[in-house]
């Protein structure tokens, strides 16, 4: 179904109508979960074909096939958002009255704020580089080394 697809391609609405068999206007929110679906299904047959991962997204009722410059631009921005998702879920997280939980529920909600404090910070300091010395044996040498 999707073969004749390549890096840069994208399918109009009326191609993706046409895929789903109903218009956007008739069941809208069917439609959104069919471009999800077109989405994966893209995803997965272009995985197949080609041998890597392609970023495929859907925008303004469309399926676009990224090619590699458009990806390399489009996933840095999804790879912050998501740590931006995953911060407010831990600031919300922060924000739960506790007195309110059973014993075992605080149990597991201290394993929770410990974790997502643990990944948080971990990836928002940076490890720094080690220091590399040069080796210095300690044996005595026969000659002495020239400069």
């Amino acid at each position: 179904m999707y073969d004749d697809l390549k890096l840069g391609d994208e399918l109009t609405e009326t191609a993706c109508t046409a895929i789903l068999g109903f218009t956007r206007h008739e069941r809208p929110e069917e439609f959104a979960l069919g471009l999800l679906k077109i989405k994966y299904d893209i995803e997965k047959a272009l995985k197949a074909r080609i041998g890597r991962d392609i970023t495929v997204r859907v925008l303004k009722h469309t399926v676009r096939v990224l090619d590699d410059r458009e990806a390399a631009e489009y996933n840095p921005k999804r790879f912050a958002d998501g740590l931006r998702i995953a911060r407010r879920a831990h600031k919300r997280l922060m924000a739960v009255d506790v007195s309110k939980l059973s014993p075992a529920e605080r149990d597991e909600y201290g394993k929770a704020v410990t974790k997502q404090a643990a990944k948080l910070s971990m990836m928002r300091k940076p490890i720094p580089e080690p220091e590399t010395v040069p080796a210095e044996t300690k044996r005595p040498r026969l000659f002495e080394k020239k400069p």
